[in-house]
């Protein structure tokens, strides 16, 4: 029962409307003080604008496309010969490296360290909570990653950056150090589907035919580290396109090669048209229809996250 009396209560209760406060994540992003690139479409992940990162130790970013209240991204950029700080957390994360080489040394807290090698066009994923660093092993340019990952669902469900970064259950059985872990031969489950934790270069990943979705489509889904986050790589030939399709919050289509372009809308709404090239990351708003057509003079690939 109210211990408000009648006469106490406000005379339009429609004038006193609810304002939803912002995502805890939003929140926390906001404090981190690198930049926050808000948009569905960046034309270059290479030359995304960032700024030091005192958590990672990095030159970095975050990259909020939209519908990122599930799944959002940031890039981190290790400075040439140098390594970011050692760092543990409980939400997943795609690793895919934009440009350079290096390797990263991954400990699940217990068991033997284990050290992944990786170039441009790499796609790996630290075990959640694992304690991992990432190393740039070239002196002479800086090395860029960009991860994809589900920070703001597990942010914005604890509310509160230590848990998230500081709690130590060891997660033992997704990972208990395993020598081959990250060089174990992808193990196919059906319906396009593998089940693998380390690609040296997506750009020569086997992808089956899948017609329905287009002529000279092909495309393989990914199941990383035992992550509920999953990934996809497509391809589609020179002078084809992609049937339109739909799907939930959060893909990040990130172009490995190719030219062309797609076009995005929702039921009722003109369609919207994205240049793309090498480099480029763009997220279909939730349940738009979307289409892409590939103009250039070579097959187009792209990894999805998730």
């Amino acid at each position: 029962m109210s211990d408000v009396k009648p006469d106490e209560r406000p005379n339009d209760p429609e004038s006193v409307r609810f304002q939803r406060p912002p995502q805890y994540y939003f929140g926390w992003q906001k404090e981190q003080g690198i930049p926050i690139h808000d948009t569905f479409y960046l034309e270059s992940l290479s030359k995304a604008e960032v700024a030091p990162w005192e958590l990672f130790g990095a030159n970095a970013c975050f990259v909020n496309l939209t519908d990122s209240f599930l799944v959002g991204s940031f890039i981190l950029e290790i400075p040439p010969g140098q390594s970011l700080k050692k760092i543990h957390h409980l939400f997943e994360g795609q690793v895919y490296v934009v440009e350079g080489n290096g390797h990263t040394v991954i400990e699940q807290p217990g068991y033997p360290a284990l050290t992944v090698s990786w170039q441009k066009g790499s796609l790996f994923s630290p075990p959640v909570n694992t304690h991992y660093q990432h190393f740039n092993r070239n002196q002479d340019r800086p090395a860029r990653l960009l991860v994809v990952n589900n920070a703001p669902l597990v942010m914005s469900l604890f509310h509160d950056e230590r848990f998230v970064f500081n709690d130590s259950f060891v997660f033992d059985k997704r990972f208990k150090g395993e020598a081959d872990y990250f060089e174990r031969p992808a193990k196919y489950l059906g319906s396009r589907l593998s089940q693998i934790n380390y690609i040296r270069d997506l750009s020569k990943l086997d992808l089956y035919n899948w017609e329905m979705r287009g002529k000279g489509a092909r495309t393989t889904f990914l199941s990383l580290s035992d992550n509920s986050l999953a990934a996809h790589v497509s391809s589609f030939e020179v002078g084809t396109y992609k049937k339109a399709h739909r799907h939930g919050a959060g893909a990040h289509v990130v172009m490995l090669d190719g030219e062309g372009y797609s076009l995005l809308w929702k039921d009722g709404e003109p369609r919207q048209r994205v240049e793309w090239r090498a480099g480029t990351m763009f997220a279909p708003p939730e349940w738009a229809w979307h289409q892409h057509f590939n103009t250039g003079n070579e097959p187009a690939r792209y990894p999805c996250c998730p």
